[in-house]
């Protein structure tokens, strides 16, 4: 139930789990977050020659005095990251024993919690064919309370279309940063042109797979009318034991199709099964980069 998601147990597991995520990213987040900017910055970088357009407050005027050229110096800057969690929020997600939903959101939760904890910013996004409102520019551990009243307030319903729903994203929230996108990737017009969106326009792209065991061998035999989720449309099968066994190994190739997507596409992945707790996925996104890109 949406009212137990966020629970004290909940909590205290978050509180561990950023404990072991900042031993994690210590020393790293730092040299994954710096860039070189024009401007003062906290550590010097290196030097580039002035074009037109630039500051002239930032030219060596030392070097110009000696070589007649006008050189920039550039200074290293630590940029803040800003972390958007895309939550699938239709219909096929409320699919499952231990509800993917529910699981979702939980993982959602516990990204924000450390990138809050990090004075990251955060965005909570969830979309189904169309981008569902939203909770931006969060920043500070105070916020995940409002993480979490947010996404109790969730429901899951409607169709997928990625493809439409992430170049809308894209258009709304300019800044590039990381997009973590959690989602069982059911799109029968397919998933590639929507995360091909995000990395278009420069976001580092995770990908959270979402699977139930109810989905990997799902308990069905004889003769029974099925209902997809989403789109409602009714099939008449009988469902034998070859048929299951066909069904469990397209399933296999979904999964393994978004898997070389995503590497072949420089985006993070994973597969999050719902009978693994929800700070070990996180844990395993952590050790991958996906906080720290």
């Amino acid at each position: 139930m949406a009212e137990d998601l966020f629970d004290e147990d909940f909590l205290q597991r978050l509180e561990v789990l950023n404990v072991i995520a900042r031993k994690i990213l210590s020393g790293q987040l730092r040299a994954h977050r710096q860039s070189v900017r024009r401007g003062t910055g906290v550590e010097f970088a290196d030097y580039r020659p002035y074009a037109e357009g630039d500051d002239f407050r930032r030219v060596d005027w030392n070097i110009y005095r000696r070589l007649g050229e006008f050189v920039l110096k550039l200074y290293r800057e630590e940029e803040q990251l800003t972390i958007t969690v895309l939550l699938d929020s239709s219909r096929s997600m409320a699919y499952g024993v231990s509800d993917k939903f529910d699981y979702s959101r939980r993982v959602g939760a516990a990204i924000s919690y450390i990138g809050l904890c990090n004075l990251d910013r955060v965005h909570i996004v969830p979309f189904t064919n169309s981008l569902n409102g939203g909770l931006l520019g969060l920043r500070g551990k105070g916020k995940i309370f409002d993480v979490f009243e947010y996404l109790r307030r969730l429901d899951a319903g409607g169709q997928t279309d990625l493809a439409s729903v992430m170049r809308a994203y894209t258009q709304k929230v300019r800044k590039r940063g990381l997009a973590i996108v959690i989602s069982d990737f059911l799109d029968l017009d397919g998933f590639a042109e929507g995360l091909k969106a995000l990395r278009y326009y420069r976001n580092e792209v995770f990908a959270i797979h979402i699977l139930d065991t109810k989905e990997e061998d799902p308990p069905l035999r004889g003769d029974l009318r099925l209902t997809d989720m989403e789109t409602g449309a009714n099939r008449d099968l009988t469902i034998t034991d070859g048929l299951r066994a066909k069904y469990r190994r397209a399933l296999r190739e979904h999964i393994e199709r978004v898997r070389q997507f995503c590497m072949k596409n420089e985006i993070g992945y994973c597969l999050g099964r719902t009978s693994i707790p929800f700070d070990d996925l996180v844990m395993t996104m952590l050790r991958q980069g996906g906080l720290i890109q």
